[in-house]
């Protein structure tokens, strides 16, 4: 993939999408308990381990833990250009990922779609869509999984 030029990842400006809508009590259960649970024992668990440590110094980085999945699934892009035709690189992107779990749902000339089951997933989310253009393929899907797809198509 010597003649392929990556972008960086741009974070789209709108919320992840189990964020836009209404959860249901059964999709919000298991985030509330990890919050009102989780992250108070592993903070007691630390500061157990080391009484010594400013409490801030445990809680800051237990509440940033937290919320990291939340920054993960937040919706990017990025562009993979090339001089030749784009659909030539759709083998390359189609084998990075399937290695990362993605099937692909839905196929034009146009527009790609790929879908990861994932159980506490609900609907479409972590779905990746690939707009097909003449010289460049424009990807768009949680930041997370374009940071990872980006290493396994750049090897």
């Amino acid at each position: 993939m010597q003649s392929v030029i990556f972008s960086e990842i741009v974070r789209v400006r709108e919320r992840p999408s189990f964020l836009r809508r209404a959860a249901t009590w059964r999709q919000l259960f298991p985030w509330a308990l990890t919050l009102a649970l989780g992250l108070p024992l592993l903070m007691l668990a630390l500061h157990a381990i080391a009484p010594e440590t400013p409490l801030h110094f445990i809680v800051l980085p237990a509440l940033a833990g937290g919320l990291m999945p939340v920054a993960m699934m937040s919706p990017g892009r990025f562009e993979m250009r090339t001089r030749v035709n784009a659909e030539h690189m759709l083998d390359a992107l189609d084998d990075a990922l399937v290695s990362l779990g993605y099937h692909r749902t839905a196929a034009d000339p146009e527009r790609i779609s790929y879908f990861r089951p994932q159980p506490w997933l609900s609907g479409r989310e972590g779905a990746i869509e690939v707009a097909v253009k003449p010289h460049t393929l424009q990807v768009v899907g949680p930041v997370g999984s374009l940071r990872l797809l980006q290493q396994r198509i750049g090897c």
